[in-house]
């Protein structure tokens, strides 16, 4: 059996969506695609809050991602910069 929910609420308690029933995947899918859309955020994820189901908004985006640097390429014989 698959849980169905007709709303889906933000976490500040406003309203996402609110219509025909759906299964968590069709939600996830509706979600995926109003990213896709730039309607919510990227990082925005779906939470499971005492049965009823929660649109937590991702953060905003940063253009530092935290991946390390690689150190600049030294090669013998170039140019100072």
């Amino acid at each position: 059996m698959t849980t169905a929910f007709s709303q889906i609420r933000h976490a500040d308690g406003g309203a996402y969506y609110q219509g025909d029933p759906l299964s968590l995947a069709d939600a996830q899918i509706m979600l995926n695609d109003d990213i896709l859309r730039r309607r919510v955020r990227v990082g925005a994820y779906l939470r499971l809050d005492g049965g009823r189901l929660v649109l937590v908004n991702g953060p905003a985006l940063r253009q530092w991602v935290g991946r390390p640097v690689p150190p600049p390429f030294n090669c013998p014989g170039a140019l100072p910069g």
